[in-house]
């Protein structure tokens, strides 16, 4: 952000001090100069800002525009300045026909932009790139999961981490807090083997979104400009993105997706923790996450038992299975 503002500071000024002397030069005073040359400066910024927010697709188009609708205008004025009345005008006939067909065809074409058949076909083409771009978030770096499932060959194609993230990444790594380093670090540690990964390829992105402050909101914007899936494990995140159109791939949905189903009757072996909500409960995790909770099991706390489900609740965020005894572990 701060090399963009530095940059467009020195055109800024570059352009002020070539005005102002091209103005002396031409005989204006050294004021007038100065105002029209700040002037025209601050256009030419404000210009490259707008741009900035436009794809790349709406700018080319809005360039065809602009060279048809000027050579239109300037065939128009040359053939009005041959007739007397327009003699005497002939400036501001080539300025008038200009702009007017400028307007015109610019707004047209640009209004038409998906008909283009020539931009239809190089459109299908980063189509097909763009599917193949994910744009990986902070979480799923210090999730971590991400290499494994790299590793496994089920991940292919190219995972693009922006540099924002790659900053937000480094800020935690060195942060005060330990626990925040020892994320940092793991979310460093897996981009490394994501890059020794022979199924995917990493690559980091320089594009920013300056009109947006927050690393999710820029996630979320260059993903939809560039129609980029997110990989994720935020849940709140997806749904800020799905809202804007964005196709996300959520860790956390895929483990939940492909761990082993469980009904009433499974027999399981649990470790008992901790002590639940309710009186006499122990609560207990499989392998994958999952919350068992135990009913009269809190007297066997740091022991593995033997029980049976009865039941499962499944929600958005996961699942919890409920437990009762099938006998104790003998002593």
């Amino acid at each position: 952000m701060f090399w963009l503002i530095f940059t467009r500071l020195i055109v800024f000024i570059l352009i002020v001090i070539v005005g102002t002397y091209s103005g002396l030069l031409l005989g204006h005073g050294f004021y007038e100069s100065i105002a029209v040359s700040a002037l025209f400066a601050g256009f030419v910024i404000l210009v490259e800002r707008a741009l900035s927010r436009k794809k790349f697709r709406d700018v080319i188009i809005i360039m065809l525009g602009i060279f048809v609708g000027l050579a239109v205008g300037s065939t128009v004025a040359i053939i009005l300045s041959l007739f007397p009345f327009f003699k005497h005008i002939k400036a501001w006939v080539f300025a008038l026909s200009n702009v007017v067909f400028v307007y015109l065809f610019g707004m047209y074409i640009y209004s038409r932009r998906e008909e283009i058949g020539l931009w239809g076909r190089l459109g299908g083409r980063r189509q097909e790139i763009a599917r193949r771009y994910k744009l990986l978030d902070t979480s799923v770096l210090i999730d971590g999961r991400i290499a494994d499932i790299a590793d496994t060959g089920f991940l292919e194609g190219y995972l693009a981490i922006p540099d924002f993230v790659l900053r937000e990444l480094q800020k935690i790594a060195d942060a005060k807090e330990h626990q925040r380093r020892i994320k940092g670090r793991r979310g460093m540690e897996t981009i490394k083997r994501l890059k020794e990964s022979p199924n995917v390829r990493v690559v980091f992105l320089d594009e920013d979104v300056p009109h947006e402050k927050e690393v999710d909101a820029k996630l979320v914007e260059l993903a939809r400009m560039k129609r980029y899936k997110l990989i994720t494990t935020d849940y709140n995140l997806q749904k800020v993105a799905e809202l804007r159109g964005v196709k996300v791939l959520n860790i956390n949905q895929l483990a939940l997706a492909i761990r082993p189903p469980l009904s009433a009757g499974d027999e399981l072996k649990i470790k008992i923790i901790r002590e639940g909500k309710e009186k006499n409960q122990g609560i207990g995790y499989l392998d994958d996450g999952t919350m068992v909770v135990v009913e009269d099991a809190i007297k066997y706390l740091g022991e593995e038992v033997e029980c049976v489900v009865h039941s499962v609740i499944q929600s958005e965020t996961g699942r919890i299975v409920f437990a009762r005894l099938k006998g104790k572990k003998e002593a």
